[in-house]
């Protein structure tokens, strides 16, 4: 049997099947509002106990694609985040003689940024010597990425990072939600449907309720790597 492809009109398909007399009261817009709604508590959720699931990694040569992070200039310090970038995990240098170099989160008004960041103001460019290997970096606004010096070659990165997941529409292939969370949306837009404009403090209860069952089936699934075991080490105690 195939995997199933699960689309926007599937979820509002399955969410009119779980709402049965109330089905043909409620406009398709709503319903996928609701599916959208659901499809961010899934994310949160998903995202908190399982980092994995929405990870993905930058790609430098295709401006105009997803996930597009610019080779750093040895004259910027300044770059633009990809838009669905929400956390970055891990920053890996490709650059021939740089692999080794660590990029370091560090806030604005940390000691650490402030020093590196008035020094490279003092030097106005690179260190000519290019012994630099840690670099400090910061995200400030919505999508900066800012470096606190310049780097001290045409660096070329790859930023590992969680991604959103943006609303999808009726006609949309929803592959991001796997199976099987997407059944969690239904389940949360017929609820919506039936409890909230009726009674709001009802509804609160139940998607607390709800949001511990996906809880329990984010964990009941595992891990998505069973490949490596793992063993406990050094474990001394009574038998």
């Amino acid at each position: 049997m195939a995997v199933p492809t699960v689309s926007g009109q599937t979820l509002l398909d399955l969410t009119n099947d779980l709402l049965a007399g109330y089905s043909n009261g409620v406009d398709s817009r709503a319903l996928l509002s609701y599916l959208n709604l659901a499809k961010d508590e899934v994310w949160a959720v998903t995202k908190e106990l399982h980092d994995e699931y929405f990870q993905v990694f930058s790609q430098n040569t295709n401006a105009s694609a997803d996930y597009y992070f610019p080779v750093l200039s040895t004259s910027t310090r300044s770059y633009t985040l990809p838009a669905d970038l929400r956390s970055i995990e891990f920053i890996e240098c490709q650059t021939a003689g740089f692999e080794g170099t660590e990029f370091i989160y560090a806030k604005l008004n940390s000691p650490e940024f402030r020093a590196e960041r008035q020094a490279s103001n003092a030097a106005q460019g690179p260190d000519t010597n290019n012994n630099v290997r840690k670099y400090h970096y910061t995200i400030a606004g919505k999508n900066q990425f800012v470096l606190a010096s310049y780097p001290a070659a045409a660096l070329s990165i790859i930023l590992w990072y969680t991604r959103a997941l943006p609303d999808f529409e009726a006609s949309d292939v929803i592959d991001e939600i796997l199976f099987p969370f997407s059944k969690k949306l239904a389940e949360y837009a017929a609820k919506r449907v039936m409890l909230a404009d009726q009674d709001s403090s009802q509804f609160s209860l139940w998607k607390s309720e709800w949001r511990d069952s996906l809880i329990n089936l984010v964990q009941s699934e595992g891990t998505r790597n069973d490949a490596d075991p793992l063993f406990v080490q050094d474990f001394t105690g009574d038998c």
